[in-house]
């Protein structure tokens, strides 16, 4: 096969066996538009990467946010039911009764027993 591509190109066979390369033809583009879309499709990965590492931040920012609110009403609901326990102790309620209503404890003859 070589002989013959020899014969029809005019070689003299010195050629013969050696990988000749040809000159690129500068006016194939192929080359120019595979490098650009290679270099966009890069940017477009870097970009996506940096997307979502923006992301993953802000999202830290956020659950560290909802952490402290949580802390915060949980602090809260504590102190809330100090002050519920505080407010329904029976002492409270008896001193508030006799001091401000003027309420009395009943005798034996006021309490009616229902069969």
């Amino acid at each position: 096969m070589a002989e013959t591509i020899t014969r029809k190109m005019n070689f003299t066979g010195v050629l013969t066996g050696q990988d000749v390369r040809t000159k690129r033809n500068l006016k194939d583009m192929s080359f120019l538009y595979v490098s650009v879309l290679a270099a966009f499709a890069i940017v477009l990965i870097f970009f996506a990467f940096l997307w979502t590492r923006l992301m993953v931040v802000n999202i830290g920012y956020e659950i560290s946010r909802a952490n402290t609110a949580r802390a915060n009403l949980i602090e809260q609901n504590k102190r809330l039911r100090v002050e519920f326990m505080q407010l329904k102790s029976p002492e409270r309620i008896e001193k508030i009764a006799t001091g401000e209503l003027g309420l009395v404890n009943p005798t034996g003859e006021q309490i009616i027993t229902i069969k």
